[in-house]
């Protein structure tokens, strides 16, 4: 029986406690012990992470459509170039088993975060579990974070002032999906705009986010509901699929609780209440982080803008 619940509720947060741990403790080891000693703690977090975020069977909406794409019974509509080839090699030329191909999907995110910590490895402690906290639509969204693994790649190689290895991740970014053009543009956008120079403090950054967070409503945008409808992208069934349905993205049903239904109340109480206290800490730290190293910059501008977008994006 196909279920989009979280599944055993007890079993569901010991796991993440039991990897919110683990990298806690490898992130220490990284901040505190050797340098010989990353590897080991690397290979722990990654193995931890990899296996139980890619060991995910059927929880969020769009876990069965990817789950059928590797299958090889596609329900992703004209999938992007370098998505398509991705799939066709695990399941046809390696042949390995689905599962296997989530926890690729799972272990290409998070190496490409432990390659950036590698560069800076003092902010493991508190960076490797909170990138865990604050990627926690990962679970769900698996093709755009197959992308937005391209992305920290490019990050990584832009740390190490690789260029031409940071445009070749970047081209590949929208080849996975679609979105990724956004990523992209934005990326150029950080990395010439010098943003911590123009705002001299993160308080107007903390003041915008509060304020969204306890008074924005996706209702807001219900006025662009007829507009978007109206549209004509011809035979693009994916962004026609986007528009038809831009009734139900302005409402409460456009979330994902409302798609998981009751169950999901406590889960997400608890969730929305640890996301917020983290997002607060990593603005305002985040900002002077900035202000000792322009290189964060990027990490930091897209950091704060899809908390904001997340908002502005409801639960959906």
């Amino acid at each position: 029986m196909i279920s989009m619940s979280l599944g055993d509720p007890i079993v569901y947060w010991l796991l993440r406690i039991l990897l919110l741990v683990t990298l806690l403790v490898c992130g220490w080891g990284i901040s505190y012990q050797e340098k010989k000693f990353f590897k080991v703690y690397a290979l722990v977090a990654g193995a931890a992470y990899s296996l139980i975020q890619g060991l995910r069977w059927n929880r969020g909406q769009d876990y069965p459509h990817y789950y059928s794409d590797l299958m090889g019974k596609w329900e992703t509509p004209d999938p992007e170039l370098l998505y398509d080839g991705i799939v066709n090699f695990l399941s046809n030329i390696l042949c390995v088993p689905y599962w296997v191909s989530f926890v690729i999907y799972s272990a290409l995110l998070i190496s490409a975060f432990l390659l950036v910590l590698k560069k800076v490895p003092k902010i493991a402690v508190w960076a490797l579990p909170l990138f865990f906290i604050m990627t926690g639509s990962a679970e769900n969204l698996i093709r755009q974070y197959l992308a937005v693994s391209f992305v920290i790649y490019a990050y990584n190689a832009y740390l190490s002032n690789n260029f031409k290895l940071v445009i070749i991740y970047l081209v590949c970014v929208p080849f996975i999906h679609a979105s990724g053009l956004f990523a992209v543009f934005f990326f150029i956008l950080f990395a010439i705009i010098k943003f911590e120079k123009i705002i001299k403090n993160p308080w107007i950054l903390l003041g915008i986010y509060v304020l969204l967070y306890f008074f924005w409503d996706n209702s807001y945008f219900s006025f662009l509901t007829d507009f978007l409808q109206n549209l004509n992208f011809g035979d693009d069934y994916k962004m026609r699929s986007y528009l038809d349905n831009s009734e139900r993205w302005f409402s409460e049903e456009g979330s994902l609780s409302f798609v998981l239904g009751t169950k999901s109340t406590v889960s997400s109480l608890i969730s929305d209440t640890v996301s917020f206290l983290s997002y607060i800490l990593v603005i305002y730290y985040g900002f002077y982080a900035c202000k000792i190293n322009s290189q964060i910059r990027i990490a930091y501008g897209f950091t704060y803008l899809a908390i904001i977008m997340k908002i502005i994006g409801g639960g959906y």
